[in-house]
């Protein structure tokens, strides 16, 4: 009888703690379940743009009540989420500023003008030099310095300023030969200096287009041997002068363009919408290469030069609207 006495206390014991421990394992699926929900509630739809946090409703905008069909989308534009329709024109969905300012630079009568006038040079540009070769470098560069001190004191007796006298020009360098050699490495080539050449070029602007010839000789004369003519350009003093005429002509020339275009399709020419210059030079009316020439003894001729005319160009593009 004494064993039953002691056994029933714990029968019941454990039976109560049975059920403590039922109860806390419901507790704890309902706040799983709970948790599971509001996280659910949290995640962005499938498919929605990054940075979109909120609920979004699965019936739509036009959708039951139940659900928000509103996301919060911060700084995000919501009509950029619309589908891209298939077969949509390219700038489908984009705004209508972009779609204005595409097509002004896409539309429209596009044309280029010139404008070109002829006028006699006044002013020439020669490229006089010497050429000294000598086997050493002092030697060569003295012979040199002297040779061009020449032809300047001559050019400048002739009435050109020292200010359009530059100097554009001035190399050193050596004079070789290949020659064959024999060493631990076989027989080979190997260049050899033989000597050093120094030359020296101006640019001379003379603007007394009547004054060339004599420039020319004097020059050839005080540089003996060593003179070198290279070039001869003719050009205009000032171009501006007839820039606003050029640029008159490339406009009317453009205008006149547009208009045969115009009337050729069958629509009207609209206003100017935009006009650039391409291009505005003044090109050299270049003098064939001169040969080297040499100081002769006694009287020689003059050498003849013809400067000629200098074409003046202007370049622009412009674009017309089409008017109907």
């Amino acid at each position: 009888m004494s064993n039953v006495k002691i056994r029933k206390p714990a029968t019941w014991l454990l039976v109560a703690a049975l059920a403590v421990f039922s109860l806390a394992a419901v507790a704890c699926a309902d706040t799983s379940a709970d948790e599971k929900i509001a996280s659910n509630d949290d995640t962005p739809a499938i498919g929605a743009p990054s940075g979109v946090i909120g609920n979004i409703s699965s019936g739509g905008s036009q959708g039951s009540s139940t659900g928000s069909s509103q996301a919060i989308t911060p700084d995000y534009d919501s009509s950029l989420i619309e589908p891209y329709p298939i077969g949509a024109p390219v700038g489908y969905g984009q705004s209508s500023v972009f779609n204005s300012s595409f097509g002004t630079t896409n539309t429209g009568i596009w044309v280029t003008g010139q404008g070109t006038i002829e006028i006699p040079a006044d002013v020439a540009q020669v490229s006089i030099g010497v050429e000294s070769r000598e086997t050493t470098v002092s030697a060569a560069r003295q012979k040199a310095a002297d040779a061009m001190e020449s032809v300047l004191d001559a050019i400048k007796d002739n009435g050109v300023s020292e200010d359009d006298i530059v100097t554009t020009n001035f190399n050193i360098y050596p004079q070789t030969i290949w020659v064959e050699v024999s060493d631990s490495l076989g027989r080979h080539s190997e260049p050899r200096i033989t000597g050093y050449t120094v030359s020296n070029t101006v640019q001379v602007t003379v603007r007394d287009i009547d004054n060339l010839s004599p420039v020319v000789d004097t020059a050839a004369s005080a540089g003996g041997d060593l003179i070198r003519i290279n070039s001869i350009q003719f050009t205009v003093d000032d171009s501006s002068a007839y820039g606003e005429v050029i640029r008159q002509h490339a406009a009317a020339d453009a205008l006149a363009k547009a208009d045969v275009y115009a009337r050729a399709m069958g629509v009207t020419l609209g206003p100017l919408v935009y006009l650039t210059e391409i291009s505005s030079s003044v090109p050299m009316s270049y003098g064939a290469p001169m040969a080297e020439m040499t100081a002769m003894d006694g009287a020689f001729k003059s050498t003849p030069i013809s400067s000629g005319d200098v074409n003046l160009s202007v370049n622009i593009q412009a674009v017309f609207a089409i008017g109907g």
